[in-house]
């Protein structure tokens, strides 16, 4: 079967390198030509444009930091690039409204657009232990689960592309307010001579025993907010995002409208490359703490 990768970011990096040697003839494309290297070590083919990655690929992958960076890499002539009845497997972060303007124009071009974010840093990523969360007809779904199963733990949602990307949304906002909440409530100890690091290991191992509360937790209560796994400025645009498709959808979400306000002050500081776990130092800052 013939794959294309576009986009080798971090989280890019690790999932091609894991579509490399199994079997397939794999092609990889970044706008950064260094960070294919790695993949052409593994037998990985080089492209210098999208259009060449995507060659008579059966299955192409992206995974791009926004709106605009897919849309200018999926274009018309991408499109036509692709194998007739190509699947077009987007793993993007992007808004509902483009996934649906998507679905249509793949559609019309008679090939399929799946939705297939992804939950996970770069290191699970390369671990293949990503969460997936699949949408898009049924026939293309079935195509690409073995391969994503190379990713991590599939969950199907459904026909609608646009469920997934909604999906991926919502568990962003979740994981946001996980950390606003836990920068509120650590900042609150702080400044009443209450230990943070004991409360979290009271919350951790009891009443909020989960992944989420233990890992951002514990980099919170470490502070290291200049290893970035996942930035504050992509954070602020998955923010904006899940605001649009409220917007959109007519969903009243008051703490998405909290959590836009605390971006734009982390931003403003200048803080864009920073981990977005830099939501605490920017709540202590609030509140008087150095």
């Amino acid at each position: 079967m013939k794959l294309a990768f576009l986009g080798l970011g971090r989280m890019g990096q690790g999932m091609a390198a894991r579509l490399a040697g199994i079997g397939h003839d794999l092609t990889v494309y970044n706008r950064g030509v260094e960070k294919t290297v790695p993949l052409e070590k593994l037998g990985a083919k080089v492209a210098q444009t999208p259009a060449d990655a995507v060659a008579g690929a059966e299955i192409v992958f992206t995974i791009l930091a926004n709106d605009e960076a897919l849309q200018s890499v999926m274009d018309e002539a991408v499109l036509t690039a692709m194998a007739p009845g190509g699947v077009h497997v987007s793993m993007s972060t992007v808004s509902t409204r483009l996934a649906a303007t998507l679905a249509k124009t793949h559609k019309a071009a008679g090939r399929v657009y799946l939705a297939c974010p992804v939950f996970g840093r770069p290191d699970v990523a390369a671990a293949g232990a990503l969460r997936l969360c699949l949408a898009g007809p049924a026939a293309g779904r079935e195509t690409v689960k073995p391969l994503l199963a190379r990713f991590g733990e599939v969950t199907d949602f459904g026909d609608d592309p646009v469920a997934a990307h909604a999906v991926k949304l919502a568990g962003n906002f979740m994981i946001a307010t996980v950390i606003e909440t836990l920068g509120e409530a650590f900042t609150l100890l702080e400044k009443n001579n209450a230990s943070p690091e004991t409360f979290y290991d009271l919350i951790s191992n009891a009443m909020f025993a989960c992944p989420m509360v233990r890992n951002y937790g514990r980099i919170l209560l470490d502070g290291e907010f200049d290893t970035a796994g996942f930035t504050a400025e992509l954070g602020a645009k998955d923010v904006r995002l899940i605001r649009d498709a409220a917007r959109m959808s007519e969903t009243p979400m008051p703490l998405a409208a909290v959590l836009e306000e605390r971006f734009t002050r982390i931003l403003a500081r200048g803080w864009d490359a920073k981990d977005w776990t830099v939501v605490a130092r920017c709540q202590r800052e609030d509140a008087g703490l150095a």
